[in-house]
């Protein structure tokens, strides 16, 4: 056979091999998944805003107040603890209550039931993210101290500490109490 002729069938040969060659194999994609209705849970903890702080058991709150005031109104929140281990409490700032930590505190007028503190509408601050920690030795105290700027005027005065106790968020409330500015 010729050289000519064999360069021809090789190369044929190949063409034809080439043709009914299998084309390759495409990746195979996974098939689409539904995005589920629910996110799935985070795999470290959180507390999200939306959960209700828990009463924090064997502590209670005192809301001091003096009767009567001239000028800026000095609040003192005192925890108690009947609790027979310490725990650890953490407080954060409140961007609603002009970054004070703790108490945190609800003015109403007395009569009208008026709410003067926090002020209706007004933009939260943003305040550092930072936490005072204290200790609540078992059978001990600790206080919170802060003052209120507030007109001339009969309140009521609701405080409470909100916060974290040993990392679970809490709130421990104190009784109303009725101040009168001049």
């Amino acid at each position: 056979m010729k050289p000519a002729f064999l360069t021809l069938w090789a190369l044929l040969g190949l063409s034809a091999a080439v043709a009914v060659a299998p084309e390759p194999a495409q990746p195979q994609l996974p098939a689409l998944v539904e995005t589920p209705s629910q996110p799935e849970p985070a795999t470290h903890p959180t507390t999200p805003a939306s959960v209700a702080p828990a009463r924090l058991d064997n502590v209670s709150a005192v809301l001091s107040v003096p009767r009567t005031v001239t000028g800026k109104v000095p609040l003192t929140l005192t925890l108690k603890s009947n609790r027979a281990a310490a725990v650890k409490l953490e407080v954060p700032r409140d961007n609603e209550q002009n970054c004070a930590t703790a108490p945190t505190v609800r003015v109403l007028r007395v009569g009208s039931r008026e709410v003067v503190y926090p002020p209706a509408g007004q933009s939260p601050r943003l305040c550092a993210q930072d936490l005072r920690s204290d200790t609540l030795g078992a059978g001990k105290q600790v206080g919170y101290l802060r003052d209120l700027d507030l007109p001339a005027g009969e309140y009521m005065i609701e405080g409470w500490l909100t916060g974290f106790a040993d990392g679970l968020r809490v709130k421990v409330p104190a009784q109303p109490v009725r101040v009168t500015v001049k």
